[in-house]
């Protein structure tokens, strides 16, 4: 979904900076972009370390003159890990392992906020500034239908508290955060059965809620289409 996030930002002439955990990496997903002639900064990342989302922002500092938008889109599901030891780790309560499970809530739930906190100085110097995460369905308590997944939906949860929080502190500088339901869509995560493509996901959310929201807003949890999702 990142990919689809820069491909159709920069097909609107944004300037973008696309991350990815190695700089390798970044300059792979880069390539076909920049010979369509995209404005992309390829740059590394690791979202589940300050010291390297501090060193970004640092550098970026010196590169652009502000951040209008922060896509937090990565994230990690125990359920796509390569030990299937640590779905059942964070699935299963005969097998929970508290550590395993707080790991999953500091990657998805606290790091985005991170992002935000060395982003500041960027975003500040915008006119419109907008943090979106990208959140899950299953990290609404009202919506929890099923037993199990501690791991997950709690890191989901625990998201959308941390930006309703951040969005409050934030209000007085301007400066916009909301979560993100980006739907059941056709990712490695989502699956070939999912009902959404990553093109309808983004340009939904681009066109319903980047578009559109304002500083009331701000602390929000939206569908993709721009509906209000419930907590």
């Amino acid at each position: 979904m990142g990919a689809e996030w820069v491909r159709q930002l920069t097909q609107r002439g944004w300037r973008v900076v696309l991350t990815a955990r190695s700089r390798a990496k970044a300059e792979e997903a880069a390539t076909p972009l920049l010979a369509e002639g995209a404005k992309v900064l390829p740059r590394a990342l690791d979202v589940s370390d300050e010291a390297s989302i501090a060193s970004l922002f640092r550098a970026l500092e010196g590169e652009l003159e502000a951040l209008d938008l922060v896509v937090n889109n990565a994230g990690v599901n125990p359920k796509d890990h390569p030990d299937p030891t640590l779905f059942r780790r964070t699935f299963e309560l005969t097998e929970l392992d508290p550590d395993a499970v707080t790991e999953c809530i500091r990657t998805n739930g606290v790091m985005p906020v991170i992002v935000a906190k060395h982003a500041l100085p960027l975003l500040r110097r915008s006119t419109s500034p907008l943090v979106l995460s990208i959140s899950s369905w299953l990290g609404s308590i009202g919506e929890k239908s099923m037993g199990g997944h501690y791991g997950y939906a709690t890191s989901k949860a625990a998201l959308n508290m941390m930006n309703r929080a951040m969005a409050l502190q934030l209000r007085d500088a301007g400066i916009v955060a909301v979560v993100v339901n980006p739907g059941w869509v056709q990712t490695d995560m989502g699956g070939a059965r999912a009902t959404l493509t990553t093109e309808e996901s983004v340009g939904g959310m681009l066109r319903n809620v980047v578009d559109r929201v304002t500083l009331v807003d701000s602390g929000k949890f939206f569908q993709w289409d721009g509906s209000e999702h419930p907590w």
